[in-house]
């Protein structure tokens, strides 16, 4: 136990070292090349902290935000079940696998003028974009999860006379789990680079606000914007790999 945290404890150390190395070449490397081409962080630093203060990022990041998570919900609601059929079906996986296969390579950004076109630049067009760039990564996870669930289990389930929900609860779902989770945070880094690019494309919220910083003279409001965006995926994900542990005690040690 005492080894375990002196390792969590080092790596952390280690983690904080690599981040206050980074802010050290980012400082010198702006400066070099001057705050038209690269801001240097101090100035950027000092942006974030305008930004934050102004009334009308935060508001737009939430309200863009909220919009994305109906695209996601409906990425894993869709993605979850049609994964684990694939995964134990056969006719399933020889009917999907090549549409799968397909999309998964196709740049969403490629859609966009089509989405545009079915769906105008409104609410469902963002939800559509969103959708599209985070299915396809959660149907391949959970299918990955399934095909990998051991049959020796699901025998032995059976021999004890459990049922198709008990064999679900008691096998299926935590031989799943680790997957499920992977492919939620996968999904979700997917579903808000979606979300800032489809606003980009039609100038409003904070991809809109991230596309018209692109305008100004000095990179420092761009790059703030780039790193609140990073700050927002980096505590999205950790959100869902603390949610993970919380609901299911093993997903540590299987995700290990």
């Amino acid at each position: 136990m005492a080894e375990a945290s002196a390792s969590r404890s080092a790596g952390r150390l280690v983690s904080l070292a690599g981040i206050a190395i980074a802010l050290v070449v980012w400082e010198v490397a702006g400066r070099v090349a001057g705050p038209a081409r690269f801001a240097p962080f101090s100035a950027v630093a000092r942006e974030f902290v305008t930004v934050l203060g102004d009334g009308l990022t935060l508001p737009a990041l939430g309200m863009s935000l909220l919009q994305m998570l109906v695209g996601y919900g409906a990425g894993l609601a869709v993605g979850v079940p049609l994964g684990a059929l694939m995964g134990r079906q056969a006719w399933a996986d020889r009917a999907f696998q090549p549409w799968v296969s397909m999309m998964v390579v196709t740049s969403t950004a490629a859609l966009v003028p089509l989405l545009i076109v079915l769906f105008g630049t409104g609410f469902w067009f963002r939800t559509a974009v969103v959708f599209l760039a985070t299915v396809w990564y959660v149907v391949i996870t959970t299918y990955q999860g399934a095909r990998g669930i051991d049959p020796r289990y699901l025998g032995a389930a059976r021999s004890f006379g459990a049922g198709g929900w008990q064999s679900f609860r008691m096998v299926h779902l935590p031989a799943l789990f680790p997957y499920l989770m992977t492919g939620a945070r996968v999904g979700l880094v997917h579903a808000i680079r979606a979300m800032v690019m489809a606003e980009m494309y039609v100038l409003i919220g904070f991809g809109g606000r991230l596309q018209q910083t692109g305008l100004a003279i000095s990179t420092a409001p761009l790059l703030c914007y780039l790193l609140l965006l990073m700050l927002v995926g980096v505590a999205a994900t950790g959100g869902l790999r603390w949610l993970g542990g919380r609901l299911a005690p093993w997903y540590e040690e299987a995700r290990a």
